[in-house]
């Protein structure tokens, strides 16, 4: 019955442990998930700042899973993020061509070396472009063709 009940208690602890030191979603504190902008001119290039804290125990990695559309780049922190610092993502918005509301996401994966699950962030930027005269009636007339 004690060597039941040791393996038992064995078994328990080893399972928290796991539990412990693999990664939680909320590893990664962002500032803000949603960014939104005033309304701008077309043509601006516009960008925003994703300032994280890290709160995790061991370094991770991380990778651009998703973008929304070519108008959209993502710059990274291309080193191994460490535990317990603050670091910023950089998303740049090309409003070229664009009118009206615009909504974009930028979803992210994150891992460390030792936690095989990936772990999802989603990144989102949204307000108004007022077009430039030749972006509406390029547009008008992409409706009616």
């Amino acid at each position: 019955m004690k060597s039941y009940l040791f393996n038992l208690s064995l078994s328990l602890l080893l399972l928290v442990a796991s539990f412990s030191f693999g990664q939680n979603p909320n590893d990664i504190h962002f500032e803000r998930l949603v960014h939104k902008f005033k309304k701008v001119d077309e043509g601006k290039q516009l960008e925003f700042n994703y300032s994280f804290t890290y709160l995790g125990q061991e370094p991770l990695t991380l990778t651009v899973e998703k973008i929304d559309c070519s108008c959209t780049e993502v710059i990274l922190h291309e080193e191994k993020i460490e535990a317990g610092k603050t670091y910023a993502i950089i998303i740049k918005f090309d409003t070229n061509n664009k009118i009206g509301y615009q909504e974009r996401e930028v979803i992210l994966n994150y891992n460390s070396p030792s936690n095989e699950t990936t772990i999802e962030k989603k990144l989102i930027f949204k307000g108004v472009v007022k077009a430039s005269a030749a972006t509406k009636a390029a547009y008008k007339k992409s409706k009616q063709e």
